[in-house]
């Protein structure tokens, strides 16, 4: 009789050990939400391009899920749907002039989002908040973009 317990308190321990590591899997209508602030040195940086993406893979196009400006005070908040067969893959691209000089097009900065905050259902039940940014910084692979 003690074998059995045990052995059911062994896999309930594995079981439940494998599901503390695995990610959570999305399916379906995924939905996600991300604002901040930016600015360009000192000034609010207004007008500037942001778009939340699906970064697809191989020859499936990413999916826009929102896109706007910053208004008057270098504020975002970007919030959009999708659906997919596996989990999003949500980015944030800005794209600005800030410190650029007379390079031709605009610097592109785009972040990897984090999924914890991606919801199942058109409407997101949270939403990333990542900040105030300068966008005077270099990223390391930020690179120029004509076409958005």
């Amino acid at each position: 009789m003690y074998r059995g317990v045990l052995g059911a308190i062994i896999a309930l321990l594995v079981c439940v050990s494998h599901s503390a590591i695995i990610p959570q899997q999305h399916t379906g209508i995924q939905s996600y939400s991300v604002s901040g602030r930016l600015f360009c040195g000192t000034q609010p940086a207004s007008g500037i391009r942001v778009k939340l993406v699906d970064d697809d893979f191989g020859s499936d196009p990413d999916d826009d899920l929102d896109a706007g400006y910053t208004d008057q005070n270098g504020y975002f908040k970007l919030s959009g749907d999708t659906y997919e067969m596996t989990t999003i893959d949500p980015h944030l691209k800005i794209y600005h002039d800030c410190n650029d000089g007379f390079t031709p097009c605009q610097r592109r900065w785009k972040f990897e989002l984090p999924n914890h905050y991606i919801t199942n259902g058109k409407v997101p039940q949270k939403a990333l908040d990542i900040g105030t940014w300068n966008l005077e910084a270099i990223m390391p692979d930020e690179s120029h973009d004509c076409i958005h």
